[in-house]
This record gives structure tokens, sequence and C-alpha cells, in this order.
């Protein structure tokens, strides 16, 4: 039989009370709300091709666009946002043009910048958001070739 000197069984007694006395912190049991305040996007295609699509909780309406397509997207949100930053993400390829200072709001509530499309077919993405906030502008990147993986009734220019 090994013998163990007081003080060790004193300190290994002590440290499992310890981790007996620490507190678990319950999950919450609701999800927090989706916050998605932009209230409106404009597509611009150029050559007077102008898209407002329509708006469905965080997401708008899906738009049809070419590979390496340039569009100019503004979306507005309320004007008291105004001098915000918004971060902008292409969720799904793609690259985004926005100023050097970064994207704020205008006082108008208007953030412009530009998207150009990647060159592969499918979904193309753009979060349009703060850390709070949630928008998603979307895009359907149509292949020519088949035209049977395009959506049906898909707006756009393409």
């Amino acid at each position: 039989m090994k013998t163990v000197p007081f003080g060790m069984t004193v300190v290994a007694v002590a440290t499992g009370l310890f981790g007996f006395s620490t507190t678990v912190r319950a999950q919450q049991d609701e999800p927090q709300p989706i916050v998605s305040r932009a209230v409106s996007a404009t597509v611009d295609y150029g050559n007077d091709a102008v898209f407002q699509p329509g708006k469905h909780g965080t997401d708008f309406d899906r738009l049809g666009v070419r590979t390496q397509q340039i569009l100019t997207i503004t979306v507005q949100f309320p004007p008291e946002l105004a001098g915000q930053t918004i971060l902008v993400d292409p969720l799904d390829g793609g690259a985004v043009t926005v100023p050097e200072e970064g994207l704020l709001v205008g006082s108008d509530g208007n953030v412009t910048f530009q998207f150009q499309t990647s060159e592969g077919f499918g979904a193309a993405r753009i979060a349009v958001h703060q850390p709070d906030d949630n928008n998603f502008v979307q895009f359907w990147v149509v292949d020519p070739e088949h035209p049977e993986n395009t959506p049906p009734d898909l707006l756009g220019v393409f």
C-alpha cells in the first residue's frame, strides 16, 4: 500500500469539491430575431436597364445576370442610419468595389457599390449588412448553354 501525504489528500479533495461548485449557463430557449433594415434595392445593369427587386424578410428577389457582368447596386436604409458603415460580402464569388473609405450610409439612406459576377454559373448572393443586420441581394448567373438550369420567370438582363 502506498502512502499519500496529508497535504496532497486535502488538495485532491479540495480540487474535487471545486469542480462541483462551477455553474453551467443554460442555453437561450428562444432564438434572437433576425433584423433586416434595408428598405429597397436598385440594380442598374447599364444601358437604361434598371430593376428594383421585391423584398421578403432578409432576401431581395433574385435577378438574372451574365458571367463577368458589372452591376451598380444601391441599397436604401432608413435615413437615421446616415454615416454608419455597411459591410458588403459576395457570398458565392464575384467581386465588390466599394469606396476607399468604406461603404457609408448617405444622408438619403443609400449605399451604392459595384458588383462583378464570377465566371461560374448559378447563385450569386451578396450580403449587405451590419453586425446585427442581414440583407441579401440575390442573382443567378445564367448558363446560356443549359437554359434548363435557369430558374423560371427570372427577371434581369442576361
